[in-house]
């Protein structure tokens, strides 16, 4: 009888862990640090061992990687030399396809055109622009390091450059984002013409400035009704404009989706590296050490960074399957997690399922599970119907 846990031979995505910011934007609970050169050159080093080690340990596999991620943190507070050496020693260690999706994330203000020529030259196909917003009054409030100007320019510097994707990311839900003030921020990003446009609702994270000023009652959020309505308007805007939807908060021109990003949702699985990046590997999670210390520590000893792991299991593995799946326009594809899991994903949730598909929230086929309008919108409670 075949083990239903069997070792996957497909391809695999790889992410980067950079924890360094220029300075922490107050809505961010991401695991970051101040960047200091001395520090930074440590952290590389410190890196490049974990590659090492992981490529010894056969982690991979020999199986193809066909993604890399760089993210963090703020990827581009390495220097592109720093990022590329970085990137050859995966290639080294690695079976990196020569096709490879590599994307790096970046602060509009923390790039150039010489940093931008030299990613570019070094094979990085994509890149990241953390916008957020084009009101330099949100950006100010929000601690970010850039202003709408820097985004402009670092957009038209990409293009020059010759990045064959550029993204934004936006917040909406801002204190007093009105419908008008969202739907502005927005047209200023269409009008970059980006290939990749994301868009999240603001959520307050225990430990954030942004939650400091919530728990003294110093800031107001929109409701949760404005913000489905402001939700609404975005998709309506970037649909009616040719950008394709295929998550619940991601939009592309054609052929331009993020590889990446998919595998997370498609039950793809990749190896993290670097302080607190997290795996899912050979049917289980892990992850790494936040101290950057602990992490210096470990690596430096030749022992792998790891803090936590999962064990999976094939009834696990597709709940999880089914509900990451579900945050994408295209749904899960049943036969797939059939035949890896030897699983009826269908027979192991028949009655939130059932509900759902009752409810309008789900539409189900022979071979397909996918959410309607309604319940892609609704993906956090879809989520918490099927855990």
């Amino acid at each position: 009888m075949n083990n239903p846990m069997a070792l996957r031979q497909d391809s695999i995505g790889l992410y980067l862990h950079i924890p360094f910011c220029e300075r922490r934007c107050r809505f961010c609970a991401f695991v970051t640090r101040d960047h200091q050169d001395d520090r930074a050159v440590a952290f590389v080093t410190d890196l490049l061992r974990e590659i090492e080690l992981a490529g010894d340990a056969g982690l991979v596999r020999g199986r193809r990687v066909d993604t890399v991620y760089f993210g963090g943190g703020t990827p581009t507070t390495l220097s592109p030399a720093q990022l590329l050496a970085v990137l050859d020693a995966c290639r080294r260690r690695f079976g990196v396809a020569s096709d490879a999706e590599i994307t790096i994330e970046a602060n509009p203000a923390g790039v150039d055109m010489p940093a931008l020529l030299a990613l570019r030259a070094g094979g990085i196909t994509r890149v990241s622009f953390g916008a957020q917003s084009f009101d330099d009054a949100e950006l100010d409030d929000a601690g970010t390091p850039h202003r709408a100007g820097d985004i402009a320019s670092a957009v038209h510097s990409a293009r020059a450059a010759g990045l064959p994707t550029v993204n934004l990311d936006l917040i909406y839900g801002f204190p007093g984002h009105t419908p008008a003030r969202w739907l502005a921020n927005l047209d200023a990003a269409i009008a970059l013409e980006p290939d990749h446009l994301s868009f999240y609702g603001l959520t307050i994270e225990e430990g954030t400035a942004f939650h400091r000023d919530m728990a003294r009652g110093c800031m107001t959020l929109p409701c949760e009704d404005a913000m489905a309505d402001l939700y609404e308007m975005g998709r309506e805007r970037l649909n009616a404009l040719g950008y394709i939807q295929y998550e619940v908060s991601n939009f592309a021109r054609p052929g331009h989706e993020c590889r990446h990003n998919l595998g997370y949702w498609t039950d793809r699985e990749w190896l993290g590296l670097g302080p607190s990046a997290h795996s899912y590997l050979d049917g289980d999670r892990f992850g790494n050490v936040e101290s950057l210390s602990e992490y210096h520590r470990l690596v430096e000893g030749g022992m792998a960074p790891i803090v936590e792991r999962e064990k999976g299991t094939p009834a696990l593995r597709v709940r999880e399957a089914v509900v990451f799946g579900l945050r994408t326009v295209g749904g899960v594809r049943l036969g797939a997690l059939r035949r890896r899991y030897h699983l009826d994903p269908v027979a192991r949730l028949k009655e939130p399922i059932a509900r759902l598909t009752r409810e309008g929230w789900l539409v189900l086929d022979d071979q397909v599970l996918r959410p309607s309008a309604t319940g892609l919108a609704m993906a956090d409670e879809l989520a918490v119907a099927l855990l």
